[in-house]
């Protein structure tokens, strides 16, 4: 059964391949026999979702008549049945054979409310003042639905909420690129690039004495945008940066532009600003 999402459990291996797994994401155990006809047919079923769903949850199976002790610690009294785990313990239990469309439903109703239980459970954690819990609940939901950006996403904002600005920057650059490339993502690093710039830059009238020295000083130039955006002078950061583009367009892997784009979404395109900087940077790209 050499297969990543099927794996054969035991007494000794049942504590990290399912309670462990579990904090990451959904673990179905299903417990059978080989000489109960039921059980294999259940097994079959169980084995071919795993195949179809392809890591959205992990299939464990457990031998009944070589761990009859394992079976007896869960209350196993009657196969086929197995048993859901979230988050290192039982979240339903179904004994006896199913209607074949029922294991699917059954998969779903779990699978579609992991990211939204998450969320929900984090929200009230956080307003609660458990604010480590609502961090473990949004990093572990992460783990478990790593296509579902709203939550790496949340947990980012969690953070910048605490000042932890670089672990919330570690958080969203830990993702693939595609979806760092996403539009909320994406407007998420740029605004933490520009806090953590301006905590390490030099005061504002040092950066501009330098600019004034050495007008092609970009970096300076950045800095100096940050400085800008963290004191609300969205004016002077704006043109900050477009004079950075003006420079060189894809300076610093194109740091400049999604900084101004971060900066339009904050304003909103309604903004007489936006309007006036967006007309400049599409004749500037095109």
């Amino acid at each position: 059964m050499a297969e990543a999402h099927i794996l054969e459990g035991t007494r000794e291996n049942f504590p990290a391949l399912v309670l462990e797994n579990s904090r990451r994401g959904l673990v179905l155990v299903d417990f059978w026999s080989p000489a109960a006809g039921p059980s294999l047919r259940q097994r079959e079923i169980l084995m071919a979702l795993a195949r179809e769903y392809a890591g959205r949850f992990l299939l464990v199976t457990v031998n009944t008549d070589r761990e009859p002790a394992l079976s007896r610690d869960y209350g196993v009294r009657s196969i086929p049945s197995f048993k859901l785990f979230r988050h290192g313990r039982i979240v339903e239990e179904v004994r006896g054979m199913q209607p074949q469309a029922d294991y699917r439903a059954i998969l779903e109703r779990h699978l579609q409310s992991v990211g939204d239980t998450v969320r929900v459970a984090a929200g009230r954690a956080w307003q609660g003042g458990e604010r480590d819990r609502a961090l473990q609940l949004l990093a572990e939901g992460a783990m478990a639905e790593p296509d579902n950006l709203a939550l790496p996403a949340l947990l980012a904002k969690f953070l910048m909420q605490l000042d932890r600005h670089a672990e919330a920057q570690h958080v969203l650059q830990s993702l693939p690129q595609a979806a760092r490339e996403e539009p909320e993502i994406a407007t998420l690093l740029a605004h933490l690039d520009f806090i953590l710039t301006a905590q390490q830059a030099p005061a504002r009238e040092l950066l501009q004495q330098r600019l004034a020295a050495v007008p092609t000083d970009l970096d300076a130039h950045y800095q100096l945008a940050a400085v800008c955006l963290v004191a609300d002078d969205y004016p002077a950061c704006l043109e900050t940066l477009m004079g950075i583009l003006r420079q060189d367009r894809r300076w610093s892997g194109d740091r400049a532009r999604r900084g101004l784009l971060a900066v339009f979404d904050t304003l909103g395109a309604a903004h007489e600003l936006v309007r006036g900087y967006r007309s400049e940077l599409f004749r500037l790209i095109y």
